[in-house]
């Protein structure tokens, strides 16, 4: 592929028509028939590619909107292979997704697959009510979503999900998994001497003072603009909080070449100095801002020192931060409080986060407040609940699942031999 075409494919229409679309943000994205033009190239190029390296009656596993169009090529090339999708991103409701001028070749595409696969049971039910809009699709199958996930009292929950349907040309099968972590990796950078060091500076460092943790990337889905306000009202309405509790936000910049970013970095710099400007006292800094990438390492030590984790997106399909927080805390015996949106998909899984809705300036600053001044003995008891939950649907759990779900398909027609 051309740097012109992965320019194309990537920065300009994955990022900016499918990504706001996908996370709900449909008035930001920009739909341009050329652009899908290369889209629909590139996707090809992949099954072309896939078609030739795979074996015959193989299991491939696709993964994400960028490759949204692969199975409809692929299924033509190579109708014995056993076909799988996960959705990482955030599948939205239909009146949402259907802005889409292509939805009906992308749904289509997605439905040559023998099995797909998303998040949580709201992600689900959302693909296939979109689905039922393009195709009169027959439910086949259907199960309960409690006790795996959250079913009430949260924006994501959801009773019950589809798990098989029949497009009259085939049956699909479809669950929920949500992508687990790897411990190992966390608990082998807690082990390291220099993770050590830097919890102790930040240990000194902090001395006297709560430590409210953010870490995201910068991204308009991220609500860091909505944080930001949120913690200047607890801060303008708890003067007692003055000099006690700092907000250190790790901010990971975008790509480059995405110019949709740089008007939200500036809003974010300014609403920083302005809180700074406003509370600040001689040693004493409100709001640490890091717009920079941090090693996964120092990101470690920072999730071992904060009392509040504060992971408050717009929209999300799960976030592996919350996990990874949980992970540092749990195998450290600590006692951090969890503050979660409640409309990332993680809000569906972890039983134990206090959640907030990100929306509202209000709820975001009580809930952050409320998870300050946590008793310790229901701070802890959360924050075992949490990692119990993180340990065992751990990053090998979920391959092992989902693989598990694809393996219980029939094979595709053509594979069988009369």
């Amino acid at each position: 592929m051309s740097k012109e075409q992965v320019d194309t494919f990537y920065k300009r229409f994955s990022k900016e028509a499918f990504w706001p679309t996908l996370h709900t943000f449909w008035e930001r994205a920009a739909f341009n028939e050329a652009d899908w033009q290369v889209f629909l190239q590139v996707n090809r190029a992949f099954a072309e590619r896939t078609a030739r390296e795979a074996a015959e009656g193989a299991t491939v596993w696709l993964h994400d909107y960028n490759l949204w169009m692969v199975p409809a090529y692929l299924r033509e090339l190579r109708p014995d292979l056993r076909l799988a999708f996960f959705h990482h991103t955030y599948f939205p409701s239909a009146d949402v997704f259907n802005v889409v001028p292509w939805r009906r070749q992308i749904v289509g595409s997605l439905l040559q697959c023998d099995y797909i696969g998303f998040h949580i049971p709201r992600q689900v039910e959302n693909f296939v009510d979109v689905a039922r809009g393009v195709f009169p699709l027959e439910t086949l199958a259907r199960q309960n979503c409690a006790p795996r996930f959250v079913i009430y009292g949260c924006a994501v929950g959801l009773d019950s999900m589809t798990t098989e349907v029949d497009t009259g040309m085939r049956r699909v099968k479809l669950g929920a998994h949500p992508v687990g972590l790897d411990l190992d990796r966390v608990r082998n950078a807690l082990a390291r001497e220099a993770v050590q060091q830097a919890m102790s500076r930040l240990r000194q460092e902090l001395a006297g003072v709560r430590l409210i943790l953010a870490v995201e990337r910068l991204d308009y889905t991220k609500g860091v603009l909505e944080k930001l306000q949120a913690f200047e009202a607890m801060l303008a309405a708890n003067p007692e909080l003055h000099g006690k509790v700092t907000l250190a936000s790790i901010c990971v910049p975008a790509a480059q070449e995405i110019s949709v970013y740089d008007t939200l970095q500036g809003q974010i710099e300014q609403a920083v100095g302005r809180i700074n400007g406003r509370f600040a006292s001689i040693g004493w800094t409100p709001v640490q801002f890091f717009f920079r990438s941090h090693p996964f390492d120092e990101v470690v030590a920072w999730y071992a020192m904060a009392d509040v984790m504060w992971i408050t997106p717009l929209r999300d399909g799960l976030n592996l931060v919350a996990k990874e927080f949980v992970a540092t805390q749990g195998l450290l015996d600590g006692c951090g409080v969890l503050v979660l949106s409640e409309f990332a998909g993680a809000a569906a899984e972890l039983k134990g986060a206090l959640l907030t809705n990100p929306h509202d300036t209000a709820d975001l600053a009580a809930t952050c407040y409320l998870a300050l001044n946590m008793p310790k003995s229901e701070a802890r008891a959360r924050l075992r609940e949490l990692y119990g939950i993180v340990s065992f649907n751990d990053i090998r759990r979920w391959g092992d699942e989902f693989l598990g779900s694809l393996q219980q398909q029939p094979l595709p027609a053509e594979a069988i031999e009369v």
